[in-house]
């Protein structure tokens, strides 16, 4: 069995495939001020809850946009399973080009949600990620990378509008039954909600102005089960779309170069 994980900025998102087949999967804060050992009893628990043995993994790979967990994270799996999971990095072989202009600067999620859309949807592509930013990321009817777009993600835009007001409450994201706000909080959540699907769909049919040509629109991330239903243009909601991508780079590697 494959442990795949991918770290963010506010989860970690975990997933176990046996051969093709993601089995389990879990979603857990993003904490830094948690220890290897404490991560590892997170691990135990997790495999436990969910009856599935720690010895029957074999592998492990890493996507992390948090470095600074990512060393915790590998120490409490070496602990836990016995191996050393492979990172993410620029250097690591991908099914696709990366086009960006500087590709290191292209975060591991995007890469793994890039390969993932790649593999279960086709080509051409525009992945929408609803995480701690909303990112867009196109691949091209070639397969390639091509690059995307970020802007501030839901949370984010309300604890911004907290912080930097005087008056403002600290609302939860939900989806207000109407447009018209009739209150703060109805009018906050009406703009952060219908604000972003139609930010979202703008600038979709602006990629595909620029692209030439309409492709697939997938969605992923924390909140993105909430929107993919709002757009006329979004098909599809695939809530592991990074871990199917880590499975994906994972395979296409020689056996030679796994760790474990």
């Amino acid at each position: 069995m494959l442990l795949t994980l991918n770290i963010g900025n506010t989860s970690v998102v975990i997933g176990v495939f046996r051969e093709s087949n993601l089995i389990t999967s879990w979603r857990i804060g993003t904490d830094l001020s948690k220890t290897e050992d404490e991560y590892a009893v997170v691990f135990h628990s997790l495999f436990k809850l969910s009856n599935v043995d720690v010895g029957d993994v074999t592998g492990a790979i890493i996507s992390s946009v948090v470095p600074q967990l990512t060393l915790v994270m590998n120490k409490a799996i070496e602990r836990v399973f016995g191996l050393t999971a492979q990172a993410l990095d620029h250097q690591t072989p991908l099914p696709m080009r990366n086009l960006y202009e500087y590709p290191s600067e292209v975060g591991f999620d995007r890469l793994a949600n890039a390969v993932g859309g790649k593999m279960l949807f086709g080509t051409p592509l525009i992945i929408v990620d609803f995480g701690t930013a909303t990112t867009l990321d196109v691949i091209t009817r070639e397969g390639d990378y091509a690059g995307g777009i970020i802007l501030p993600g839901l949370e984010m835009s309300a604890d911004a509008l907290y912080r930097r007001t005087s008056r403002l409450p600290q609302i939860p994201i939900l989806k207000p039954d109407r447009v018209l706000g009739t209150n703060t909080v109805s009018s906050m959540q009406s703009g952060l909600f219908y604000g972003s699907v139609g930010a979202i769909e703008g600038l979709i049919e602006r990629l595909w102005r620029e692209l030439g040509y309409e492709t697939k629109v997938v969605a992923t991330g924390g909140l993105a089960q909430l929107f993919s239903h709002e757009t006329r243009h979004i098909s599809a909601f695939e809530p592991f779309l990074a871990l199917y991508g880590l499975k994906s780079i994972w395979d296409q590697q020689p056996r030679s170069s796994h760790t474990g």
